[in-house]
């Protein structure tokens, strides 16, 4: 079975490009005349990004260029007025892109709105991730804001505040919206189960929607920038998550199940959850759908582009927390 570079959904019928299904590319590209092969190469495209990549954020290793559907409808390295972010996978980092892509995708079993994305092809073949970019509509600027710029700290303290404060700064930035309070509770948990250990503060926005003129805004950005990061050869991180979770541990106070148990575990969500103000009913609820759907995600993971010994890795560690999501 041949699974969607999009969607990772089967494909059953017949389609106009090998390893897509017809309705996802359009959702991607809003078209099916866009031509799924770039005209360069990973080392080219290393080569013109320095000087062609202004404005665009570089995290860590994981280079970023912007690009736009030009009259040929090739996709092509821009300047100014991108469409979409091209996120190659590093040397350091190999199949960065097909697992930053599975990640990703896994977010629509926690209920969380992700950003379109998929797997192209550099033209001699290789698999690179691609993102389309949710900041702009009708080429005007949609108003977004990240957690850093929330705090009105310094990038370089994107790690120094837990998710109990950045929940606490959704509310009231939100003007106290609980469905906004929650989808970030969702994120946080998602996070934890698939060893994304990156959510950061500059990786979570919040958005105002077209015709919001007032101080408060309407919800959280599409999720993006989420990878299995333990699932790497490399990795050598052992933090669960980015940040703290609750903000008594940055003074080395921890829950007594935290102590029990040298890792988070549902009690410690509950305690997160009830710290923004969510119904314990609520959060209970959401942590057994979650676990519920272990084995869809597991089936998910087993028909990504990623190799076998990565998806491996990446269902060892939801195993893993599933099972510490449990204890309660």
């Amino acid at each position: 079975m041949t699974y969607c570079n999009i969607s990772l959904k089967p494909i059953k019928g017949k389609s106009k490009y090998k390893n897509y299904i017809d309705s996802e590319f359009r959702k991607l590209f809003q078209s099916l005349k866009i031509n799924p092969v770039l005209s360069f190469t990973r080392k080219e495209f290393f080569r013109q990004s320095p000087s062609k990549s202004r404005g665009m954020s570089i995290s860590g290793v994981q280079q970023k260029l912007s690009l736009k559907i030009n009259k040929k409808n090739e996709l092509e390295i821009t300047q100014t007025a991108g469409e979409y972010i091209l996120k190659p996978s590093p040397e350091a980092f190999p199949n960065a892109s097909e697992n930053e892509h599975c990640a990703m995708l896994t977010s629509q079993f926690f209920g969380i709105k992700n950003a379109l994305c998929g797997l192209i092809y550099f033209s001699d073949g290789e698999p690179v991730y691609i993102t389309k970019r949710f900041d702009r509509e009708s080429n005007n600027k949609i108003h977004q804001e990240d957690l850093v710029q929330g705090f009105g700290i310094k990038r370089e303290e994107k790690y120094s505040r837990s998710y109990e404060e950045a929940g606490k700064l959704v509310h009231a930035l939100t003007n106290g919206k609980a469905v906004v309070v929650f989808d970030f509770f969702c994120r946080v948990i998602h996070a934890y189960i698939i060893g994304n250990d990156d959510m950061h503060l500059k990786n979570l926005s919040l958005q105002k929607l077209t015709g919001n003129t007032s101080l408060y805004y309407d919800c959280l950005t599409p999720n993006y920038d989420c990878l299995f990061t333990e699932a790497f050869d490399t990795s050598s991180r052992s933090d669960f998550l980015a940040l703290d979770l609750l903000d008594d541990e940055k003074n080395g106070v921890f829950s007594s199940a935290y102590e029990k148990y040298g890792f988070y575990t549902g009690y410690d969500f509950k305690v997160f959850g009830q710290k923004l103000g969510l119904r314990e009913k609520l959060i209970t609820k959401f942590m057994k759908t979650v676990r519920e759907k272990e084995p869809i995600i597991m089936d998910f993971i087993n028909c990504s582009k990623m190799p076998v010994e990565m998806k491996s890795k990446a269902e060892s560690m939801i195993s893993e927390r599933m099972k510490a999501l449990s204890f309660e």
